[in-house]
């Protein structure tokens, strides 16, 4: 999940199988801090009351079967729920009052894709990844340490894994290079985004420079390798 503003899982509430995600309340299909990566100044359930069958609560009123909710009352049957107020069946809320039915939506880069495009993309990339993920703080090894359960986790013994922890990018900047290829490649990728994200520029490789009756010219790396000046 490629989340403006995000890097890693810092400073965020009821996040679950997500990768990349920074200064974020209420994410989608998310259940408290489980089978999550580089997670950092997370809540699992804090300061709630009235809850029921619900995982990542923080500072909610009155919540029954939901998932990454925060600072929201009356919520039911809903996920990725932050600073509302009446919500029932909904997924991905954000500063609504009284809302019923809202369905999940899928995007690659803030475009909108279906539900297949998403997960074709999803399960690709996953695998192009191989098990990598942005490192932030040792908190997933300490994780697996012990069995994969987040009880037992020490919390005294996580910390930054950053040699920096100003600068984030530090942690994106070793993702496998068959995967941003393949990211690169979707027909949605937004180079500027991208680099936002996670600090790397893949911009200046999608174009070459190329001379023609003794003149410099810029094309795009595509036009050069189906003219054959290039190889792939």
């Amino acid at each position: 999940m490629s989340i403006k503003n995000s890097k890693g899982v810092n400073w965020s509430k009821g996040v679950n199988r997500s990768n990349g995600v920074n200064w974020s309340d209420g994410v989608n299909g998310s259940d408290g801090v489980n089978g999550s990566y580089g997670v950092n100044w997370s809540y699992g359930v804090n300061w709630s009351d009235r809850v029921n069958g619900s995982y990542g609560v923080n500072w909610s009123y009155g919540v029954n079967w939901s998932k990454g909710v925060n600072e929201s009352d009356g919520v039911n049957g809903s996920y990725g729920v932050n600073g509302s107020y009446g919500i029932l069946n909904c997924y991905g809320v954000d500063k609504a009052l009284f809302l019923a039915d809202k369905e999940r939506t899928y995007s690659i880069f803030g475009i909108k894709v279906t539900k297949e495009r998403f997960n074709e993309v999803w399960n690709i990339l996953f695998k192009k990844l191989n098990g990598w993920y942005p490192k932030f703080n040792n908190a997933f090894e300490l994780y697996m340490k012990v069995g994969n359960d987040w009880t037992k986790v020490d919390a005294s013994k996580i910390c930054p894994t950053l040699k920096k922890w100003d600068e984030p990018y530090e942690a994106w900047k070793d993702m496998p290079k068959g995967a941003i290829e393949y990211i690169k490649s979707l027909p949605e990728f937004n180079a500027e985004m991208f680099k936002r994200i996670t600090g790397i520029d893949v911009g200046k490789n999608d174009e070459v420079e190329i001379i023609v009756d003794g003149k410099k010219i810029v094309i795009s790396r595509k036009s050069a390798i189906a003219l054959g000046l290039v190889k792939e």
